[in-house]
């Protein structure tokens, strides 16, 4: 039985039936009843601003029905959603999925004082117009009880916290329940942890991926007519909360007439067996604002207007202005976006077949960009290496981890998913590449962001060239671009103590063997042909030498 279903029905109902549900509101009506509760403020420019608790994602008091056996503390869980929330007024927040030609619908039961949660969720996943859904694929249930008050000054370890997912074997299955969390951050990936199990478990049409993707229009060198042509480019771009995804979506690489580029998605979306993408946010972006400037100008545009929800941002007294350089709170603060205000936001939600797919990772070992194989992107997925940032675990932000698919969200049989999309990649000749946005060498400096644009622009237009061997790490390194600078692409070449650069390597790569040998000892032996197309085990490799392409 899911008692997790019946219990949000059970919530609906009886809330409805005693005139305590608000439901159907428009996006300004519900700006306006957020207004009207504590701790809730309106800045100078119009924006709605208000903190949650905790300030991040509550990854450790997380489970799911199909990683977890649920029992006697998940039932009492759903008893006791239906025994407080049956004493409030509740907020029924009703929103499409996507574009809504899939048919996925989401309910949001919200207590009303916490009623910015609901502004922010429509601001980022529906049209501002009212909404009312009689039978949602997806629920998602806030509540807190008496120990919410209590966690406020605990680690978020310590809290006292219970954030459950029902993940379900049909449609309509799938409920969340969030107990003493007010982040709008678990509402979104409550969606987005649902698509990513119905794509792949239930309508089985293809692999949700934790990636936004870009069309560019790029005059691109045709080796068949020896002219330039202008061609359509479709990018996926993959990696964890706080490594780039976002800020690389959003910049211009068109610079020459008739060039020019949007953003399809910046968070999540389905990639089908046709190599297809759709994302699954209709109306908005949520984006970190952390020392938000002028170096990203379409992002800060959008973080200030009137539109925006403002979650764990710092605001200055009277006249109440946003001050995103200002971490005193957290260096998670975020923001709900619209994409009526990013101008480089595509019409649509969909792009035809991706051509690239970038992975972003954050590692002084790796070069700027590398090329992979399918079997090597297949691994290098697997294998999700990169940091923890403040939005998964604020304590440990900053330290390398590795998270299978760059995605805490995959449910189920992970061989199983790293099939789907090898499959899919083969099918659709789609190229992979890797690329560091964090440090590169030692002493550890920053790959820039116009280094990352430049190896970027250089890709799409064809005129970055990689090595036939294998650097330290397994990747074909580049050896010739345009745009980029050079001397700065490998980190081999920036490491001058190649003593210490071996011992690295030795380190890094025995963290990878006993990552693969936990993997494979709970999901099976991965096939031979993608387990050894990278390295786990330190074999000395010859020097890299300065290759000039020929």
């Amino acid at each position: 039985m899911n008692y997790f279903k019946s219990a949000a029905q059970e919530i609906y109902d009886e809330a409805k039936k005693d005139g305590r549900l608000i439901e159907g509101l428009t996006l300004e009506e519900l700006k306006q009843l957020a207004l009207r509760q504590e701790g809730v403020i309106q800045t100078q420019i119009g924006s709605i601003a208000a903190d949650s608790e905790p300030m991040s994602r509550a990854a450790p008091h997380t489970k799911n029905s199909v990683d977890h056996e649920f029992g006697e503390e998940e039932e009492a869980l759903a008893k006791q959603a239906v025994e407080i929330l049956g004493k409030e007024n509740i907020i029924s927040l009703e929103t499409v999925v996507g574009d809504g030609r899939e048919g996925i619908t989401a309910r949001f039961i919200i207590p009303q004082k916490y009623a910015h949660l609901a502004y922010g969720l429509k601001l980022l996943l529906d049209c501002p117009s009212a909404k009312i859904v009689e039978d949602p694929t997806y629920t998602i249930i806030f509540f807190t009880d008496m120990a919410f008050e209590y966690n406020k000054s605990k680690r978020l370890i310590d809290k006292d916290i219970s954030i459950r997912l029902m993940m379900g074997e049909k449609r309509g299955d799938q409920v969340k329940i969030c107990r003493n969390s007010t982040y709008l951050g678990e509402g979104k990936k409550g969606v987005f942890q649902f698509e990513d199990w119905r794509v792949k478990a239930i309508d089985k049409t293809g692999i949700f991926l934790h990636a936004g993707a870009r069309r560019d229009f790029l005059w691109v060198y045709d080796q068949e007519t020896e002219r330039p042509e202008l061609k359509e480019i479709r990018t996926a771009i993959s990696g964890l909360t706080a490594t780039g995804k976002t800020t690389t979506l959003c910049r211009r690489l068109a610079r020459m007439p008739k060039e020019s580029w949007e953003m399809i998605g910046d968070d999540g979306g389905t990639v089908g067996f046709d190599g297809s993408y759709c994302a699954f946010e209709l109306c908005g972006l949520y984006v970190k604002t952390e020392n938000l400037d002028e170096s990203q100008p379409e992002i800060l545009r959008a973080a200030q207007s009137k539109d925006a929800f403002l979650e764990n941002v710092a605001i200055s007294k009277y006249p109440y202005m946003p001050d995103f350089n200002d971490l005193s709170k957290t260096g998670n603060g975020r923001a709900v976006i619209t994409r009526k205000n990013l101008e480089i936001a595509s019409e649509g939600l969909r792009g035809r077949k991706i051509d690239y797919i970038i992975i972003l990772t954050r590692n002084p070992l790796t070069n700027v960009i590398c090329k992979l194989t399918l079997e090597q992107a297949t691994m290098q997925f697997i294998y999700g290496e990169s940091i923890e940032s403040t939005g998964g675990d604020p304590e440990q932000a900053g330290k390398f981890k590795r998270v299978f698919f760059l995605d805490p969200f995959v449910t189920g049989d992970h061989l199983e998913h790293a099939m789907i999309f090898y499959d899919i990649l083969k099918q659709n000749n789609i190229k992979c590449y890797l690329a560091n946005t964090g440090t590169i060498g030692e002493p550890e400096q920053e790959v820039s962001l116009r280094q990352s644009l430049s190896a970027y622009n250089d890709l799409l237009r064809g005129q970055l060239r990689f090595s036939v061997d294998t650097d330290h790490l397994g990747y074909h390194y580049p050896i010739k671009c345009d745009r980029a600078n050079m001397d700065l692409m490998n980190a081999y070449h920036l490491f001058d103590d190649k003593v210490l650069l071996e011992k690295k390597v030795k380190n890094f790569l025995n963290g990878r063997q006993q990552f693969l040998e936990e993997f494979e000892e709970k999901y099976g032996r991965i096939p031979e042909h993608i387990r050894e197309s990278l390295p786990y085990e330190y074999k000395k490799t010859p020097p890299m030498e300065r290759v000039e392409a020929e």
